[in-house]
């Protein structure tokens, strides 16, 4: 069984969206954009590992974090929020990152249920 993780979708003013580029080594959906995020350490809660794992990937500070309702195919915990300090510098586990719209979400070749995540958000709110 899949070990649960948690991921945050980091969302602008301007409805634009943070996406990291998974490197071609990595085992799960390898050179595709998705959100920061990662697996839960023991005792640790989907929250407080989305918040550790969004600052160890991206050097941003998140807060007021809201779960994502979406279905998804894995056990993720998913969370987005607009609130936000720091400025995006990316760790050794990803190739890029970008801010990204829709259109340009949909352009991109993305991991499982990034744009489905990201059309919830934009309805949800």
């Amino acid at each position: 069984m899949e070990k649960p993780g948690a991921i945050v979708l980091v969302v602008r003013d301007d409805n634009k969206v943070l996406i990291l580029k998974r490197p071609l080594w990595i085992h799960w959906a390898p050179g595709k954009w998705a959100f920061p995020g990662g697996k839960l350490e023991a005792d640790e809660s989907p929250e407080d590992a989305a918040v550790r794992e969004t600052k160890e990937e991206t050097e941003l500070d998140v807060f007021n974090l809201t779960q994502v309702m979406a279905c998804l195919d894995r056990p993720v915990t998913a969370y987005y929020t607009r609130d936000y300090t720091g400025d995006v510098k990316i760790d050794w586990e990803h190739d890029d990152w970008a801010w990204a719209s829709h259109d340009e979400l949909q352009a991109q070749d993305l991991a499982p249920d990034v744009l489905e995540m990201y059309e919830w958000v934009m309805k949800s709110e």
